[in-house]
Order: C-alpha cells, then structure tokens, then sequence
C-alpha cells in the first residue's frame, strides 16, 4: 500500500563540480601550511591563516544552502505523515499495551497473592512469627510457573528453620545470636557479631576487676604502712610561770623490709617524700 500512497516523483539534483576543484583546494592549504612562522613571517602567515578561514566560510555557507534546499520538501513531508498516519500508529500503540499491561499485572498479582497465601501458610506451620513474605525478595512474573514460586517460598523458610536450630545449640548466648538473627536474617553474620561483642564484654570486665584489684592492694599497703608508725604521745605543759618554747616534737624510728613491685615501690618513695618522713 505505501508504495502506491507514497512516491518520490523526482530525486534532488545538485550539479557540483567539487572533485574539479580538490586539486586546487588541495594546492592552496598545502602552501599556506608549508610556510615557516618566524617573527618576520607571522604577520603574514596570520594574513593567510584568515584568507584561507574566510574561503572555507564561503563553502559551509553554500553547503548550508543546499541543505536547506533539500531539506525542506523532506520536512514538510515528515509534519504531514506525522498527522496522517505516525500519530494515529502511536496513539493506538499506547492504548493497547496500557490495556495489555493491565492485564498482566492482575495476572502476576493474583499469582503473587497466591504465593504468598502458601508461604505465611507453610510459615505458621513451622511456628515462625518474625519473617514476613516481602523479606523472602520472591519475583512474581508471568513466565514464571506457580510451582517454581512455590519451591523459592519453602526453600526460604526452610533455611529460617536451619537457622534457628543451629542458633539452639549456642545454649548462653541463644537469647542475643536470635535478636542480632531478626534484624537481618543472616545466622553467620549473627553468631559472628554476638561472640565478638561477647568477648569484647569480657575482656573490659577483667580490665575493670584488675584495676580494683590493684587499688585495693595499694589502699592495703599504705594503710600498713600507716599502722606501723606510732602515734606521738600527747605534749604536757609545764607549770611554769612564764610560757616555756615548745618541746620538739619527738621523733620514732621504726625498721622494716618492703616488697613489691617497682611501681609499687616508686609510689612509697613518693609518699614518704610527700609526708616529709626521714628515711635511709
């Protein structure tokens, strides 16, 4: 039919000699090109330069015309075609495969519903309240059977009730492992993360009980250290009419043998330094 509908009742014609005038185009930029630009030279290899631009001008120009030329029966063609007949094409083409997308999606949703019917059935049978069906990331499409979807449905929650049971063996930590398990359905990642935390506890609460442990001792040793200075007994006042000087202070001399460790022993030098106490 389009080729009675639509003929070409003549081929544009466009007389050209350009292959005549190649060898002199060819002549023309291979002299320019060939010119050395020195300072003496680059005025007029500019000069040439702006020649040569404006003769090309001249050409793209004529090219254009004869675009244009030919170009515009086309065009106005193309705008009467576009109305009679590519719209029109279009038009139906977009109401049918809206119609035919409607269609199908009723169909993929009726199967994606009856997929999901199946799996919250199989999921309540094995006692499992936390997955939902969009987690199990099932792609419902046409080509797809009922039967196939089915089988992807079991498979998940049949790795879930895996999970689980190998989640059962970890009898102290079971109650954390299933928390971390909820959040991302991953039973390796779970286990993983909850052990390391674990350890991780672990390690802080013997660093804190190492530290209480070693500021009770030293409480212990100064507290010892303490008790084995005596008490100076308490001054009398002499009665005496006039106000004596005071006596000095007595002094005590007590000798013993400490032990510990070099940190240990730079704090009691250092305590004893602070008390103003004479040592040897």
């Amino acid at each position: 039919m389009s080729n009675e509908i639509i003929v070409v009742k003549q081929l544009p014609v466009i007389e050209q000699q350009l292959a005549q005038i190649k060898a002199k185009v060819t002549e023309r930029v291979s002299a320019v090109t060939k010119l050395i630009c020195t300072e003496e030279t680059v005025k007029e290899i500019k000069k040439a330069r702006t020649e040569l631009n404006a003769e090309f001008k001249a050409w793209e120009d004529k090219r254009k015309e004869v675009k244009t030329a030919v170009m515009s029966p086309y065009e106005q063609f193309e705008a009467v075609y576009k109305d009679c007949i590519s719209d029109s094409y279009k038009a139906a083409d977009k109401d049918l495969k809206q119609k035919i997308d409607e269609v199908e999606q009723e169909l993929k949703n009726k199967k994606s519903a009856e997929v999901q019917s199946y799996f919250e059935e199989y999921l309540a049978s094995k006692e499992i309240a936390f997955v939902t069906y969009e987690q199990a990331g099932i792609n419902v499409t046409l080509s797809a059977s009922l039967k196939s979807l089915k089988e992807q449905a079991k498979n998940f929650i049949d790795r879930i009730v895996s999970d689980l049971a190998l989640i059962e063996t970890f009898t102290d930590l079971k109650a954390e492992i299933l928390v971390e398990y909820k959040k991302s359905l991953n039973v390796s990642d779970a286990i993983t993360g909850v052990k390391a935390r674990t350890k991780a506890v672990q390690e802080e609460q013997a660093r804190q009980e190492a530290e209480a442990e070693k500021r009770a001792a030293e409480a212990q040793r100064v507290e010892a250290i303490k008790a084995a200075i005596p008490e100076a007994p308490a001054a009398v006042e002499a009665p005496t009419e006039q106000t004596a000087a005071p006596a000095p202070e007595q002094k005590f001399c007590i000798r013993f043998t400490v032990k510990g460790t070099k940190e240990q022993l730079i704090a009691l030098k250092k305590f004893l330094n602070e008390g103003e106490y004479e040592y040897e």
